[in-house]
């Protein structure tokens, strides 16, 4: 199946049938938060490799596994929870389309939610043991059980970039979209804020993953990830990302 929304294109690479799913998102994003999460989920479940999203939108490249190509942007599952992933930066104008064709495929699939997972810059990130996670839902039962975990609700602020676009996206579509965002550098990849956030996604859904590697491999990921946080940090940019740190009009 190939589901095309402009010009961006997701591609099944089998037949999937699951039975409301579990859809979580890893992009380009402030520490590359979600991209460490997600990657380290895919890794601990073994994540079956089911599809990708390509688009001429897209950076002209390909990486490489174990010698084999591989879509920069691909789709994993085990059993009904499944992964979207990004190993690389994404061009502001592909961003609509991309979100589009994120939020129309997680509705078609029945999800049951579609969780958003990124990082929030703060100056103080070296002080903190543990960064904060805040959470946000176009569900109002979702947010009820953010309160109930013990997790910040994020009142009031801007968000900027994909995730911004998937939330929008959602509440339009009546898809449920729980986001996550913890604490992170506003600069460097952050294996900490990703691995907290982890054991906060394990309170909502039975997700067997154990953070303590990913807290041992932190000095790998962080000089492996640099040249895409470097890219990525250019597009945040681009992008508008430091409204994020204004309030509403409306509040102020």
């Amino acid at each position: 199946m190939t589901l095309s929304v402009g010009g961006v294109e997701l591609v099944e690479l089998q037949e999937i049938k699951p039975n409301a799913p579990v859809i979580i998102c890893g992009m380009p994003d402030v520490g590359l938060v979600g991209i460490i999460a997600v990657s380290h989920i895919i890794k601990e479940l073994n994540m079956k490799e089911v599809g990708y999203i390509d688009s001429d939108l897209f950076p002209p490249l390909v990486v490489f596994h174990q010698g084999e190509p591989k879509y920069p942007i691909r789709i994993y599952q085990k059993d009904d929870l499944f992964a979207i992933f990004s190993e690389t930066a994404l061009p502001p104008e592909s961003l609509y389309p991309l979100s589009k064709v994120i939020v129309k495929w997680s509705k078609d699939k029945g999800q049951s939610t579609l969780v958003s997972i990124g990082g929030i810059g703060v100056p103080n990130r070296i002080d903190l043991d543990v960064p904060k996670i805040y959470g946000a839902s176009t569900s109002e039962a979702m947010r009820e059980n953010v309160k109930k975990f013990g997790i910040p609700i994020m009142e009031e602020g801007f968000l900027v970039g994909p995730y911004a676009l998937i939330a929008k996206l959602s509440k339009t579509a009546n898809v449920t979209n729980l986001l996550l965002l913890a604490e992170a550098y506003p600069q460097y990849p952050d294996p900490g804020a990703a691995a907290t956030v982890i054991e906060k996604l394990k309170n909502f859904f039975n997700i067997p993953v154990e953070t303590k590697t990913l807290l041992e491999r932190s000095e790998e990921i962080r000089l492996n990830a640099r040249e895409l946080m470097r890219k990525t940090t250019e597009n945040m940019q681009k992008m508008g990302k430091s409204q994020e740190y204004e309030l509403p009009l409306m509040y102020v």
